[in-house]
């Protein structure tokens, strides 16, 4: 994965945080740039921490030198960190992401303060993050919103879906990230079930058809996704044959064995302790969202 982790600092202790614990940070433009040339053209995610941490001059710097380099860059980012930056710096590192065909990845996990609050564990972030994104698209930025799915916001991503149609307009898309099982993620109660999770998710995608607002789905396995399957990005990647994180993060359970995506589906990631009970117990219902079996009520 084009992956470059500025920071290991970040201004918020989010409960879903995949990251390794925070050490001290070593790097340095200069070793940044380094690691940006080896990867070579196409895209490059800076992420963090939170990359907005890092000096803006070197920041914007790092932007443009991918830029020349024929490298996109995805700038991973809470946001909240945005409004804090002058109007001039702002419409700069806008433009510099622009410069480069990137787009900003804003990690947004609720959709009002209060439920912001119990995953970020910040306060003010919330309102923060609402202006920081208003702001991107008010200055013409590529935005995706990324809404992670955990134990302590599942059942609400059809009021985020609705709240993110509602408020930013000009949005590029959204994904929908189930947690993944490691870092802090990998306490008790940070997972939900699959089906747990899907029935609202379903909900969420209805509605973001319904809004013309393209939406995508990750870490979750296709098949509780119902007629939304092909929007889970790993679909794409299975048919192109593309090789990938996707393919180490994840792998088939002997419950996957029949199902009609087994060639287009990885397979649930490794690090979801309860997978196979939960494709197993699918496999013997239904799909969420798709009509019953013969013989079921």
């Amino acid at each position: 994965m084009p992956l470059i982790h500025l920071l290991s600092r970040c201004n918020q202790n989010c409960v879903f945080c995949s990251y390794p614990p925070r050490g001290s940070d070593k790097g340095g433009e200069a070793l940044w740039a380094r690691e940006i040339a080896a990867m070579g053209p196409g895209l490059v995610q800076f992420s963090g921490g939170e990359p907005l941490l890092a000096g803006f001059p070197e920041l914007v710097r790092l932007i443009v030198f991918c830029a020349r380099n024929g490298q996109k860059v995805e700038m991973q980012t809470n946001g909240a960190l945005f409004p804090a930056f002058s109007p001039a710096e702002q419409a700069i590192l806008v433009k510099a992401v622009a410069a480069s065909g990137g787009y900003f990845n804003v990690n947004f996990p609720a959709h009002n303060a209060a439920a912001d609050f119990r995953v970020t564990r910040t306060k003010g972030a919330f309102a923060a993050r609402v202006e920081a994104v208003k702001k991107l698209l008010a200055l013409g930025a590529a935005v995706r919103l990324t809404h992670v799915l955990s134990g302590l916001n599942c059942g609400g991503a059809e009021k985020f879906a609705a709240f993110a149609a509602g408020n930013f307009k000009g949005l590029s898309w959204i994904q929908f990230s189930f947690i993944k099982g490691v870092g802090r993620a990998s306490g008790r109660g940070r997972i939900p079930a699959y089906a747990a999770a899907a029935t609202d998710l379903i909900k969420a995608l209805d509605l973001c058809d319904r809004n013309g607002l393209k939406c995508e789905v990750d870490h979750i396995p296709p098949c509780f996704l119902g007629w939304h399957y092909a929007k889970h990005v790993d679909i794409a990647k299975m048919r192109a044959a593309a090789p990938g994180e996707h393919l180490a993060e994840k792998k088939r359970t002997p419950a996957c064995r029949g199902c009609g995506l087994f060639l287009l589906c990885p397979g649930p990631r490794k690090d979801h302790p309860a997978a196979e009970k939960e494709i197993r117990k699918k496999r013997a219902g239904t799909v969420p969202g798709e009509k019953p079996k013969k013989g079921k009520k």
